[in-house]
């Protein structure tokens, strides 16, 4: 495994001398300083993963030096180190935004453990920013294809509400890119350079969703072996992305509430909350307004997370910007395959006929067949025909049965069409995957193997 970089400020020369002694042997490499003298130098010159603050040092004071390190390196994860009676300086310097404080003394196993968590923020904080400047040098904007009514609407109320703080709703049928609006909404906004965590509240088990979104502590529950920040605080700073708002189990939604709320979060098993700043961007194909109804969803949260509200078009509802979106999404498939490609006007016209109920994403996933399987280097109607159209009606032609029979055979057509995989299949039957393995246990189907559709299993 490989070390853990820090950072040691503390005018205390006999704990310096036995945290260079003893952490090395818990994969921590540290560098220490006496004072405040040569932090930055060394900041820019050899970024540590992670800094152990003092805040009593001589000559620049603890507190200005968190304020300088966080002025260079925004990213930087800094832990205060503090004596009993400094409690009140511990919780400025966390006001200014510490990641952590300990009081001395402290035992080494909490600060290796402290360490670690800082440092993996860190990581985060790196990777999503650049993931963000190569998301900006690829020309993000583009990503959101379309120059019709519908997608020049959708683009103008991105740029008002990016430039809000406030909690958003995006509401849209599945596949129709959702995601990429709040990606948009985030690059677009004040919050941009800090990151955008996902959450998918249709993957996460009911009984674990608070510890995945708030983090938990040491020896909370069963199999909790160490301390692990939340989902939730990883987003401080910036955007916390719930996808598939309509699946949050119903018994998190209050401490949910508290945390878009008052922007406090209590890990599982823990006795003090955390300060975050989080802008809230939730999507949902469900109508919250009908769970709330149904008492399935909490009215008070409903109205917090949708203070701003954007609807995403499906696809059937801007046309124009199917043959845009369909040359795309053949020339990244060709790209891939090594082959030279090309729409004839005829198949384009076919493509931007069809009603797409999968949206966006069934379009790609319809571009990527015909790179495969077409022949020549003209994609030609007879192709869209064979391909694609034909493999719709034939997945749409179901007898007349029961509800539970239609059901199940929608569910083996969706999984058969997309070869086994339960992600597309849930996005083209407009469920969440954790409600079609709940469809899988119920009708006795076995799990999928790529390219087959399941079977029943045996009695």
């Amino acid at each position: 495994m490989k070390a853990l970089r820090a950072f040691f400020v503390d005018d205390d020369e006999a704990l310096r001398w036995i945290f260079e002694r003893e952490l090395p042997a818990r994969g921590i490499q540290l560098r220490c300083f006496a004072s405040a003298e040569g932090v930055l130098e060394a900041l820019r010159t050899e970024p540590p993963d992670a800094i152990l603050l003092d805040l009593r040092l001589p000559g620049t004071g603890g507190l200005d030096l968190l304020q300088q390190i966080r002025t260079q390196d925004p990213d930087q994860q800094i832990v205060v180190l503090t004596g009993h009676g400094s409690v009140e300086e511990a919780v400025e310097a966390m006001r200014r935004g510490a990641f952590d404080f300990l009081t001395k003394p402290v035992r080494l196993d909490l600060l290796q453990e402290t360490l670690r968590q800082a440092s993996e923020k860190h990581a985060l904080l790196e990777d999503n920013r650049r993931l963000r400047r190569a998301l900006l040098g690829g020309r993000a904007e583009a990503r959101l294809l379309g120059e019709g009514p519908a997608m020049r609407e959708l683009r103008a109320s991105i740029e008002r509400v990016a430039k809000s703080d406030a909690h958003l709703l995006v509401q849209g049928e599945n596949g129709s890119g959702k995601e990429l609006v709040a990606q948009e909404v985030h690059l677009r906004g004040p919050r941009a350079e800090a990151p955008f965590v996902v959450v998918n509240c249709g993957a996460i088990p009911d009984t674990l969703f608070e510890s995945e979104l708030f983090g938990h502590e040491k020896g909370a529950f069963t199999g909790a072996d160490r301390r692990r920040v939340g989902l939730y605080e990883a987003a401080h700073g910036g955007t916390l992305f719930l996808d598939e708002a309509g699946e949050l189990p119903l018994s998190s939604q209050p401490a949910l509430l508290r945390a878009v709320q008052f922007g406090e979060v209590r890990p599982v098993g823990g006795e003090r909350t955390r300060r975050v700043d989080v802008r809230v961007i939730a999507a949902t194909n469900r109508k919250l307004g009908a769970l709330v109804d149904a008492q399935a969803f909490r009215e008070d949260l409903y109205y917090r997370i949708a203070t701003l509200v954007l609807d995403v078009p499906p696809l059937r509802a801007r046309r124009e910007d199917v043959p845009l979106l369909a040359e795309g999404f053949l020339a990244r498939s060709a790209a891939r395959l090594g082959r030279r490609l090309r729409f004839a006007p005829e198949a384009l016209a076919r493509l931007a006929e069809h009603d797409w109920p999968g949206n966006v994403r069934e379009l790609e996933s319809a571009a990527e067949r015909l790179a495969v399987m077409a022949e020549g280097e003209e994609i030609t109607a007879d192709h869209v025909e064979r391909f694609v159209l034909r493999r719709d009606r034939a997945a749409g032609e179901l007898p007349t049965l029961s509800l539970e029979e239609l059901e199940r055979l929608a569910v083996l057509a969706a999984l058969k069409r997309h070869g086994g995989d339960k992600r597309a299949a849930a996005a083209t039957l407009g469920i969440a995957l954790k409600t079609l393995y709940n469809k899988l246990d119920r009708y006795g189907l076995r799990p999928v193997e790529p390219g087959g559709p399941p079977a029943p299993e045996a009695g």
